[in-house]
């Protein structure tokens, strides 16, 4: 017996829907490497037909999924330290708080060394690419599009805010629940070297004596003069950052 599925598209307008291109996705070779081609649709005695197809590129891919995403609705509550969402594209606001931080440079006086050290409040943002970058902010206060950015005082972060990964697990996906899982990426991870050709810290002695002194408790609190300004906002990050 043959049963009739049904499901139903809430497109969030009233009015018909048209067919207007089809996806036809292939799959060949023991690794399963995956082919796509986009049609046009036409008709013939009042069906629809497949016209020929153009091969669908990656870059046209991640277009169509940023376009489909941006229609979609999701549930639940909207996180407080989300800052901004655009399709794969999510920055958050960590605040300002005492955190652990490791590192693995001789120069800080041992081979490994971790403390519980006063942190700034940082905004982190993952684009459409998986490009992973962090900034600073000053103050306890949430950040808004017109805030500006400092640079992250860390190692591993380069003057344009990209994150070296290295061999850290990264979280599968871009979605508010898993803001945690990138922070705990992020602090959870070894601080090795500056990659940042310009200075990342305003500080006598420069930045191995500023994580020294950090990690000897010498600032009870994060000292915000030695942020270096970026002369961007968190909005021109966003912007700037969501494509990549």
């Amino acid at each position: 017996m043959t049963k009739k599925l049904r499901f139903d598209i809430d497109a969030g307008h009233d009015g018909a829907m048209k067919l207007h291109k089809a996806i036809l996705l292939y799959k060949a070779g023991p690794a399963d490497h995956t082919f796509a081609t986009v049609h046009e649709v036409g008709s013939h005695d009042g069906a629809p037909i497949l016209l020929e197809g153009k091969a669908l590129t990656p870059a046209a891919a991640v277009r169509l999924a940023v376009d489909l995403s941006k229609g979609a609705t999701r549930g639940g509550f909207i996180p407080p330290h989300l800052l901004f969402m655009d399709g794969a594209t999510m920055a958050w606001w960590v605040p300002p708080a005492r955190r652990h931080i490791a590192f693995r440079a001789a120069e800080l006086g041992a081979a490994e060394r971790g403390e519980v050290v006063p942190h700034p409040g940082l905004v982190f943002l993952v684009g459409a690419k998986r490009a992973w970058r962090v900034w600073a902010v000053r103050g306890p206060d949430r950040p808004s599009e017109d805030t500006p950015l400092y640079r992250a005082p860390y190692f591993n972060v380069n003057a344009e805010g990209v994150i070296c990964t290295g061999n850290v697990e990264l979280p599968s996906g871009t979605t508010a629940e898993k803001i945690e899982a990138w922070n705990a990426a992020f602090f959870g991870s070894f601080f090795t070297h500056p990659n940042a050709g310009a200075k990342l810290v305003t500080y006598k002695g420069g930045v191995y004596k500023f994580w020294t002194d950090m990690l000897d408790g010498k600032h009870v609190e994060f000292p915000e003069r030695v942020l270096v300004p970026t002369k961007r906002t968190l909005a021109e990050a966003c912007t700037t950052g969501r494509g990549e």
